[in-house]
C-alpha cells in the first residue's frame, strides 16, 4: 500500500527556519564578539541603520533613555560606538571598530551557514527559491497589520494584591 505523505505545514517549517537562524546568528555573534551582549549587539543592528540621537534610539529599541544610555555609555567604552555632537544635539553612530565588528559577525554566519549546508547535501537551488519566497512574504506591507487571529501578547505577571 502506497501511503500519501502528509501535507507539510509551512507555519512549522518557518518558525523551524526561524529558530535555527536565531540560533545560527547567536553562535556566531558569541564566537566573534562573546563579550557583547544581546542588547548591545542590537544597539549597534540599530546603529548600523543610521546615526540616531539618544531618544530616538531608545524609542526604537524599546528601553528607557537611562538604559539606553548605559547600553551607549558601555558600547562606548569598547569602541563600538561614537557620541558626535552639533551644537546641543547629540547624535550616536557605529564606530568604525563597531562596524568591522558586524561585518566580521556576519562573515562567521556565512560561513557558518555554508559549512551546514555543504554537509547536508542540500539541493541549494530548491533552498534558494523556498528562502527567497519566505523573505518576499515577510516583506509584504500587510504582514505587520492586526489579525484577528493573532493571540494577545500577554501584559505579564500580575502582582498580588496589597
Amino acid at each position: 500500500m502506497v501511503r500519501t505523505p502528509e501535507p507539510v505545514d509551512a507555519v512549522d517549517a518557518a518558525e523551524r527556519v526561524a529558530e535555527a537562524m536565531i540560533q545560527l546568528w547567536r553562535q556566531a555573534h558569541l564566537e566573534i564578539a562573546p563579550d557583547v551582549s544581546d542588547q548591545q549587539m542590537r544597539t549597534l543592528l540599530v546603529l548600523e541603520a543610521g546615526a540616531r540621537n539618544l531618544t530616538g534610539l531608545a524609542r526604537e529599541m524599546g528601553v528607557g533613555p537611562s538604559s539606553a544610555t548605559r547600553l551607549c555609555d558601555r558600547l562606548g567604552q569598547r569602541g563600538l560606538i561614537e557620541r558626535v555632537s552639533a551644537g546641543r544635539q547629540v547624535s550616536i553612530r557605529l564606530s568604525r571598530t563597531g562596524e568591522r565588528l558586524l561585518e566580521a559577525t556576519r562573515r562567521h554566519r556565512r560561513l557558518l551557514l555554508r559549512r551546514a549546508l555543504a554537509a547536508t547535501g542540500t539541493d541549494q537551488a530548491v533552498l534558494h527559491d523556498a528562502l527567497g519566497q519566505l523573505c518576499d512574504l515577510f516583506a509584504a506591507p500587510d504582514l505587520t497589520a492586526p489579525d484577528s487571529a493573532s493571540p494577545a501578547v500577554p501584559e505579564g505577571p500580575e502582582r498580588p494584591p496589597r
